[in-house]
């Protein structure tokens, strides 16, 4: 009985002693420190564009301004007006003069009077010639122009609206990289806090080496993934400038303002107007216009033309067949076979018009395709926001209870660690959760026809 307390008594002085070592040798590790952040210089010509902060509106006007693909699209809409002053010119007065002056004699023994037969000296000449009848041929064919014109004009709008929503896209982007940027400075800034913890443990004797070394490490990951954050942040701003059509060395920071929420009482009605919005029904629209224009005027390919011009000349007066005169013609053209030209084009026409009526169809159930689509990815996006959001509390709390477990000496610093990690793992996962709110809203007023810039 007397041995096995002595021999107790031994056991708890042998570990009081190894309690009360201090001389263990700290652990050979070196510190990560957190790098400057590169930037690239500024310059280029566009920073009067984006000084200050930069909202998600001026971010849209700004590229509708800026981008030079969009002048491709602008230039069909001039190109259009161009070709409707061609046609309606043939239904307008054609107005031309001339002015002559002659002088000719014969050669040889001709009698005189032979001179006075020819015209001498100074001419001049107006012409007048007006279209009077063709069926209603030019007529038509101006009308499917203008309703080209109309489709170029709604393309533009489409053009307009793809470019907004990527504006928009970028703009997002790089506000969800620019706070994963925070999440991953809080994460440094927790690991450095957490590295002091476990240096204080192992200098009061109360931890181990390894858990310095843990620490480390795990501070040193941390200042890696926050210079990968800082790379993005910046690579996303370079491809928002890209989107803008401004240079890329032009300096920008966006604010924080996030994608509005589009506010649907009746999903039905809600999908009606959004047909009646969206710019590809609207050129679908103007398409079967111009389609039943051009089936008219195929009808009329070889009707009869009837035309007239009024003729006013005169010579330099003084010469036999001086002063002025005038002269009244009209023209009548009465086709009487085509060959099949007529009948070809009215075949070919009707073929575009079903062709048309049939992209509009297509165009239609497109836009309930893409409402319906962008309605339930919003709704699934805002819920994911908030699972979000309630991960990173219940995570701060795990972090919390294992910090005090650690420094009350009933937990392991690896439980810090892997709370730490989950910690990083549910901010980032809701930084990037609200930035698809965000997203998925700005594509569903796309969908709706809601970011349709007609300026």
């Amino acid at each position: 009985m007397n041995g096995r307390i002595a021999l107790a008594f031994a056991v708890i002085g042998v570990a009081c002693l190894a309690n009360g070592q201090t001389t263990a040798p700290p652990p050979n590790a070196k510190d990560v420190p957190v790098p400057s952040r590169p930037t690239v210089p500024a310059g280029g010509q566009d920073q009067s564009l984006v000084s200050g902060t930069l909202s998600a509106d001026d971010a849209v006007r700004i590229a509708i301004e800026k981008q030079p693909t969009l002048e491709a699209v602008r230039q069909a809409v001039t190109a259009a007006e161009g070709r409707v002053k061609q046609l309606r010119a043939r239904l307008l007065p054609q107005v031309g003069v001339a002015g002559t002056y002659s002088t000719s004699h014969f050669v040889g023994d001709e009698p005189d009077r032979l001179d006075l037969l020819l015209a001498q000296g100074y001419g001049a000449s107006a012409m007048v010639t007006q279209l009077v009848f063709d069926a209603n041929h030019s007529s038509d064919l101006v009308r499917q122009q203008k309703a080209l014109k109309t489709v170029a004009i709604h393309d533009l709008a489409r053009a307009k609206a793809d470019l907004a929503l990527q504006a928009l896209e970028s703009y997002y982007l790089v506000g969800e990289a620019h706070r994963l940027v925070g999440v991953n400075e809080r994460n440094v800034a927790n690991r450095d806090s957490q590295l002091q913890l476990a240096r204080s443990r192992f200098n009061s004797g109360l931890g181990g080496a390894d858990d310095v070394l843990t620490a480390q490490t795990a501070k040193g990951d941390a200042v890696i993934s926050l210079v990968q954050a800082r790379t993005t942040e910046d690579a996303a701003k370079v491809l928002l400038l890209q989107t803008l059509g401004l240079d890329p060395q032009t300096p920008v920071a966006v604010g924080e303002d996030g994608a509005r929420s589009v506010t649907i009482d009746r999903f039905d009605d809600f999908v009606a107007k959004s047909i009646d919005r969206r710019p590809e029904v609207l050129r679908a629209k103007a398409s079967i216009d111009a389609a039943k224009f051009g089936a008219r005027a195929a009808k009329t390919t070889s009707a009869p033309t009837l035309s007239g011009n009024v003729v006013f000349g005169t010579n330099d007066p003084g010469f036999p067949y001086g002063g002025g005169g005038y002269a009244l013609n009209f023209v009548l053209s009465v086709p009487l076979y085509d060959g099949g030209l007529t009948a070809g084009a009215v075949q070919t026409a009707q073929a575009v018009v079903k062709s048309a009526e049939s992209d509009l169809k297509t165009a239609q159930l497109q836009v309930r395709t893409d409402v319906s689509q962008a309605y339930l990815a919003v709704r699934g996006a805002e819920q994911q926001d908030e699972a979000a959001k309630i991960n990173v509390v219940n995570a701060k709390e795990s972090v919390r209870i294992a910090e005090g477990r650690y420094k009350s000496g009933v937990g392991l610093f690896l439980d810090i660690i892997n709370a730490q990690a989950a910690l990083l793992t549910a901010e980032t996962a809701s930084e990037s959760a609200q930035a698809e709110v965000y997203r998925q809203r700005a594509t569903l007023q796309h969908a709706a026809g809601l970011l349709t810039p007609m300026n």
